[in-house]
């Protein structure tokens, strides 16, 4: 019985090994093909409000491309920049655009409302979809795709008489694509935001 038991648990690891190789070997394979950082997991499921007022969950974008970026409407630079760029690729795909969703997640739901996220994403592009919830929402889907956010409360040209909160937030600029089968399948750190080799790599998860 000891010398069964030796044996399984030994055949068990060499599956194990096997199975590890054959996943390095892949990775490697494939991380060439792809201009963002290959990234294997189910994509964190969440439920927010869109700044049309309803609600909206990622499961419901199903057999699309979905790019999640990140930031807040109040961002002097980083932030508009990203929404511009995420413009470009989907001037970039012509045709492929109907099958990719952009989702902006405020990190910042204190000040950005819906009406406030409904004046400002879709100056960027009119299918682009604001997304913003309770701070305990957007903490915890933060941390599901690890976004780390900071609030830095007294900033530059703050008055004592200053009658609104004037601060700034500090948040990982990443945008995470999310595959046709909901799998956080690539990610794109701020040195990667490039349009046309991102617009690249959804074609070739479109078409191949």
């Amino acid at each position: 019985m000891k010398d069964k038991r030796i044996f399984l648990l030994v055949l068990a690891l060499m599956v194990l090994g096997w199975g590890i190789a054959v996943y390095l070997y892949l990775d490697y394979k494939n991380k060439d093909l792809y201009h963002g950082k290959i990234y294997h997991r189910q994509a964190p499921h969440f439920v927010l409000t869109g700044n049309q007022g309803s609600k909206v969950r990622l499961d419901q974008f199903q057999d699309k491309i979905v790019l999640i970026a990140w930031g807040y409407t109040n961002c002097p630079d980083i932030c508009p920049l990203t929404l511009t760029n995420l413009k470009e690729v989907m001037d970039s795909l012509g045709q492929d655009a109907k099958d990719v969703q952009v989702l902006f997640i405020t990190v910042d739901p204190e000040r950005d409302t819906v009406e406030r996220l409904n004046s400002y994403v879709p100056y960027f592009h009119e299918d682009f979809i604001g997304l913003t919830g309770s701070q305990e929402e957007i903490e915890e889907i933060a941390d599901d795709y690890m976004v780390t956010v900071v609030k830095h409360p007294a900033v530059y040209g703050r008055g004592r008489f200053d009658t609104w909160d004037r601060y700034l937030m500090t948040h990982t600029n990443i945008i995470h694509l999310v595959d046709q089968n909901g799998r956080l399948f690539l990610t794109y750190p701020h040195y990667k935001h490039d349009p046309q080799e991102m617009a690249k790599d959804i074609k070739k998860l479109l078409h191949y």
